[in-house]
């Protein structure tokens, strides 16, 4: 059964969630945090939008190895930690142990109830799928979705690898 979901996502997955996000109607029902999020990466730039929980392994993870350095390193790039599934706190306190700089924005997806109820939980951002911890966008051009990480951890290697190549002058339209 798994290999026949991972088939029929393989061939249809980029069509079904390929998106950008400047031009498509938002849907009605956007949470706070979307529509922030939204503003923020309808500007000039690269933005990186980061969902995660200070909870998770993986997250955690990626914070011991160093993604303080890929935001330091990158001055010019917006950076956006979303924290997902975790009763609206942030974890601001585990970005402070980790050195992650203020110039980061730190927000909370909102859940329909409490987190620890699977089914309160929000799977869906901007219209995209978020079902792990930690998934990883960076958008462009006014808000056109570049690369989307969806499950699992970045080495800061592969992360900063990734916003050099959303600064190449590559256009696929």
């Amino acid at each position: 059964m798994w290999y026949a979901l991972l088939f029929i996502l393989t061939l249809f997955g980029p069509a079904l969630f390929a998106q950008t996000v400047a031009g498509v109607d938002p849907p009605d029902n956007l949470t706070s945090t979307e529509q922030t999020v939204r503003e923020i990466i309808a500007q000039d730039g690269i933005h990186v939008v980061r969902f995660w929980n200070p909870e998770c392994g993986n997250s955690l993870s990626e914070l011991q190895h160093g993604l303080y350095e890929v935001i330091e390193n990158n001055l010019d790039v917006t950076i956006t930690f979303v924290t997902v599934w975790n009763d609206e706190e942030t974890g601001q306190d585990v970005l402070d142990r980790y050195l992650i700089p203020d110039r980061v924005t730190v927000l909370v997806q909102p859940d329909n109830g409490p987190s620890e109820v699977i089914g309160n939980r929000r799977y869906e951002f901007l219209g995209l799928p978020v079902t792990w911890t930690p998934s990883t966008r960076i958008y462009h051009r006014n808000g056109v979705l570049a690369y989307a990480f969806n499950y699992g951890e970045l080495s800061p290697e592969t992360l900063q690898q990734a916003i050099n190549n959303t600064r190449s002058a590559w256009a696929h339209e």
